[in-house]
């Protein structure tokens, strides 16, 4: 992550802590009242001592440096020596005037520093709020207060994916959620998640996802859909993925252009099914989406960076497998698939339905049959793309692995890898 968008964070992120914008307004506010309060207590002085000691006063500057006692007797509470300059008792009554609104002001402005620092002690506990001034680079935004909240902080934080984005919790009552000691970089925005004001704070400029949570289980959550069709208009970019009741809900979605929903009752019931009729299949399951930060170096599905490798593009599948058996044998991975990038007017000719994405996905390619030259071929109305598909930059690798595989980097100390086609 470059530095200075690091420094930048810390600084904004600090000045939103201390709440420098709502103290520089009202220090504004209170210097606004010291001038007013010095102009007419100074203007009264100098009416005062010329209608009663004129002849103490010989030119004008002998009035204006009524100005000058004046300020003194506001900012710092001395009173105007009586030796030095002789005040009519009026005069007096309005320099003890003086002297009082010098000591409400000195308590005003003690006051709100000592605020300042107890609110900051009060929100130790919490989450910080994110800086109002400062747009993430590819944040991640969890939607709505839910009791799974802190598991789904605890897996991203562990992903290898995701320890370098920001998490920004947003909801109405997200000032209030507890943090978690054992991870930093997350933040909240205060306010409902429909709303085009609040979704402006905490959407990244780069690359951003939101996770939207359900929060009924038993019918149509229209709070959550809102949620997710709000995002989508405002930034088509966000990935989405929200949390259904179940399967009913479905068609809710069918016509948005929201990228995943997720069916937890549904997955969990064809888990269990599977689970019965193949003994182990859950194990296997749980190894491959489970926490990374609780089990260290532990398999999991990933897809590699775009754009390809260079001594990957225009290589077909087949080749790729065979490159890895040769040259990357002493890595503990295994090529299981391949995502394909297709064009908009690709995904129109073969009616494909990719929930506002353009990458198909292909895991165990099939093997090509005669007589076909294209990189698909279609069995019962389906399409699937075959092992001697060629791969292009905008293509991505699936494997299966303890840590994500920097192939460039790789090619680079090994010399015997043709880089070329």
């Amino acid at each position: 992550m470059n530095i200075i968008y690091k420094i930048r964070k810390k600084f904004c992120g600090f000045r939103q802590k201390y709440k420098f914008k709502t103290q520089i307004k009202y220090l504004r506010k209170l210097l606004f009242f010291i001038f007013v309060i010095w102009l007419f207590g100074s203007f009264l002085t100098i009416i005062s001592q010329g209608f009663f000691f004129r002849e103490l006063h010989e030119t004008a500057y002998d009035y204006f440096k009524y100005f000058w006692y004046v300020i003194i007797e506001l900012v710092s509470g001395f009173d105007i020596p009586a030796d030095e300059i002789p005040l009519h008792p009026v005069s007096q009554i309005i320099s003890i005037f003086m002297l009082i609104m010098g000591i409400v002001v000195v308590g005003l402005f003690s006051g709100q520093i000592i605020s300042m620092f107890v609110h900051v002690l009060q929100r130790t506990e919490y989450f910080p709020e994110k800086p109002d001034n400062f747009q993430f680079d590819s944040p991640i935004i969890l939607c709505g207060d839910n009791p799974k909240l802190y598991n789904i902080i605890r897996i991203l934080k562990g992903s290898s994916y995701s320890r370098d984005r920001e998490i920004v919790i947003v909801d109405k009552t997200a000032d209030k959620i507890k943090k978690l000691d054992e991870f930093d970089n997350i933040w909240y925005v205060n306010g409902d998640p429909n709303d085009r004001h609040i979704l402006e704070k905490a959407v990244g400029k780069k690359d951003c996802r939101a996770i939207i949570f359900a929060k009924h289980t038993s019918h149509t959550d229209s709070a959550a859909i809102a949620t997710a069709l709000a995002i989508e208009e405002f930034a088509e970019s966000v990935h989405t993925v929200i949390e259904i009741p179940n399967s009913q809900n479905i068609s809710c979605y069918e016509g948005t252009k929201v990228n995943d929903w997720i069916n937890v009752s549904e997955f969990s019931l064809k888990l269990i099914s599977q689970s019965v009729l193949q003994p182990g299949m859950a194990k296997l399951f749980s190894r491959l989406i489970s926490d990374e930060f609780k089990e260290e170096k532990t398999n999991h599905i990933y897809f590699s960076s775009v754009p390809l490798a260079k001594f990957f593009i225009g290589k077909t599948y087949r080749d790729i497998f065979k490159l890895f058996v040769e040259k990357f044998s002493y890595l503990d991975l295994t090529l299981i698939g391949f995502a394909k990038y297709l064009e908009s007017h690709e995904k129109r000719e073969h009616n494909l339905t990719l929930r506002n994405t353009n990458y198909f996905i292909q895991i165990n390619p099939v093997a090509k049959s005669s007589g076909v030259n294209d990189n698909f071929i279609k069995r019962s109305g389906k399409i699937f793309f075959h092992k001697d598909t060629c791969l292009t930059e905008n293509d991505k690798l699936i494997y299966l692995a303890k840590e994500i595989v920097d192939f460039e980097k790789i090619a680079s100390l090994d010399k015997s890898i043709n880089v070329e086609k």
